[in-house]
């Protein structure tokens, strides 16, 4: 399990990055939310990785 802060998201697009504790980011789409969880910029998160041909992305994401 990883740790990050939401980045920035695009609440119309339901798109947005993670900023993980690693320093690195990580792409999150709304699919990718555990379902309830609404996110905004600053939200402290959890999620696992999953390695894509666009580059990584945040998958079961959930507040903590």
């Amino acid at each position: 399990m990883n740790f990050g802060t939401i980045k920035n998201w695009n609440s119309n697009g339901g798109w947005g990055f993670i900023e993980g504790d690693d320093g690195y980011d990580y792409f999150l789409n709304i699919s990718n939310l555990r379902k309830g969880i609404k996110v905004s910029v600053g939200s402290r998160v959890k999620f696992d990785i999953t390695h894509t041909q666009r580059g990584d992305e945040a998958e079961n994401v959930s507040l903590i």
